[in-house]
């Protein structure tokens, strides 16, 4: 059977890249697409290169009346938080299932939005509901979800290396997250930290203390705010692409097939998780413009510590082609449904 969709957003890189795949996914019809502000309606086919020549619905600004009348079934939000956190609401009571893209509905504990995201959450009801669509640990919540909240690019690329190794790791030592992003991460942004000037042969920390995929990580890996967690995210003079160095240690000396074996049993069934034997790290390279996350591991100290790499691209496995994974599961859709 197949879905009518909106996508509100669609003029952002996540989002035009999610027109993209849902515009030739044989399951979705995209019946909506919206774009912010008041500018004037532009074709479907401007959106993505992959899209010039197709026919589709104009983009027209976004508003909650529009999407509705649209009458889609799902509606994907590639939105800011507090457009996300106000829209969300107003299209589930409309009917229509979410697949939100920004963090709106990432964090359980309402108390965490003025910290992180700047702001008091206005459903705060929502959040307990909302399954958190990391679709290789999702452990079958997505099945029929009427709201999910897509995860974040960092922490997709970290949760998915930490979470199949967690056991094995000394809970007293710190864990160290070293990560990269390319710049579209930040989003269509004009400020001039973010220019050409800027990054063109430029390397730089950013966020370090305050970035706001530290609590949703922790969240993850069931880490409270006192445990030892460092997450220090980077800006590469690239256009897409996360590559995330993590430090771990051991709580004993392992072989590297203890590593390899944890990892194999979590991502056996994972279309879009490949874990690479020990020795053998992944390049930004081997992702970018796929739906795939690569692992990789090196054991040091006698086996004592590991640097565990993990690659995605950030505008797909961190954001639109895992939205659309979340979208096949929750209609019992193949996984592959749309990005193979």
């Amino acid at each position: 059977m197949t879905q009518r969709v909106s996508i509100v957003g669609a003029t952002g890189y996540s989002g035009a890249e999610l027109a993209a795949l849902l515009a030739r996914h044989p399951r979705a019809e995209v019946v909506g697409a919206y774009g912010s502000g008041a500018s004037a309606p532009t074709p479907f086919g401007a959106l993505h290169p992959s899209l010039a020549g197709r026919s589709g619905p104009e983009v027209e600004p976004f508003s909650v009346e529009r999407a509705v009348r649209s009458g889609a079934a799902v509606a994907f939000l590639a939105t800011p938080n507090e457009t996300s956190a106000e829209a969300a609401p107003r299209l589930l009571d409309a009917g229509l299932a979410v697949v939100d893209l920004s963090g709106a509905f990432r964090l359980r504990n309402p108390e965490d939005y003025p910290k992180w995201y700047g702001f008091a959450h206005p459903r705060p009801d929502l959040l307990a509901s909302a399954v958190y669509g990391l679709p290789e640990w999702a452990d079958g919540g997505l099945s029929g979800a009427r709201l999910v909240a897509n995860p974040g690019c960092y922490a997709t690329a970290i949760l998915l290396a930490l979470k199949p190794i967690l056991s094995l790791l000394d809970p007293r030592a710190a864990i160290v997250c070293d990560a990269k992003s390319g710049v579209s991460g930040a989003g269509k942004r004009s400020e001039v930290a973010y220019s050409f000037t800027e990054l063109e042969g430029n390397f730089k920390a950013y966020g370090v203390g305050d970035h706001r995929h530290e609590p949703e990580m922790r969240q993850g890996l069931d880490l409270g705010p006192d445990a030892p967690f460092v997450f220090v995210p980077h800006l590469l003079p690239v256009a897409r692409g996360i590559l995330a160095t993590i430090h771990v240690t051991l709580a004993r000396a392992a072989e590297p097939f203890e590593l390899s074996a944890a990892f194999a049993a979590a991502y056996a069934r994972a279309p879009f998780v490949r874990v690479r034997p020990p020795g053998q790290l992944p390049e930004l390279r081997h992702v970018v413009g796929t739906p795939r996350a690569e692992i990789g591991f090196v054991l040091l100290r006698g086996g004592w510590q590991a640097v565990v790499v993990s690659v995605i691209d950030n505008l797909l496995k961190g954001a639109a082609s895992q939205a659309v994974q979340n979208f096949n599961r929750m209609h019992g859709f193949a996984e592959t449904e749309g990005l193979s």
